[in-house]
């Protein structure tokens, strides 16, 4: 797979491209493998630029993220698994798993539409398993992190 130096806000990263003209494309970030979807993607190319210079999106489909019970709603205290409030990209995951939290610590944070939502403790308690990392693409409702 060729390998390209990319960089993503301040962060420089080591990314391995698979073949790109079958999707999805298996692209491998730092060591963690994704698989994207590059849409009307010409199998010979990489995707020109739209007129306005931009590219035309492309999706990642992070790793299937886990729902407990169907729909829920986001914030629910008696629920140990914090949920994406609305669908978006995750930017910031500030805990490990071990950490120890309190009522209202930030957790992580989601974007969508251009605006950052702190994810916050709904319960003192310790991180018990992270679902997503920096960059995954989330639902609504979506399973983020779950506490013991």
């Amino acid at each position: 797979m060729p390998t390209y130096r990319m960089r993503v806000g301040e962060e420089w990263y080591t990314v391995e491209v698979g073949d790109v003209s079958r999707s999805p494309v298996e692209v491998n970030v730092g060591g963690q493998t994704y698989y994207v979807e590059i849409e009307e993607a010409e199998p010979s190319a990489i995707q020109p630029r739209t007129r306005r210079g931009r590219r035309p999106p492309s999706r990642i489909a992070p790793p299937a993220l886990p729902r407990v019970g169907g729909a829920v709603p986001a914030f629910d205290p008696s629920d140990k698994v914090l949920r994406a409030p609305m669908p978006g990209r995750v930017i910031a995951i500030r805990v490990r798993p071990g950490d120890r939290v309190a009522t209202g610590d930030e957790v992580c944070v989601v974007e969508a539409m251009k605006m950052e939502q702190s994810i916050r403790a709904a319960q003192d308690g310790v991180i018990k398993e992270i679902f997503v990392q920096p960059m995954d693409s989330v639902g609504a409702n979506d399973a983020l992190i779950e506490m013991e």
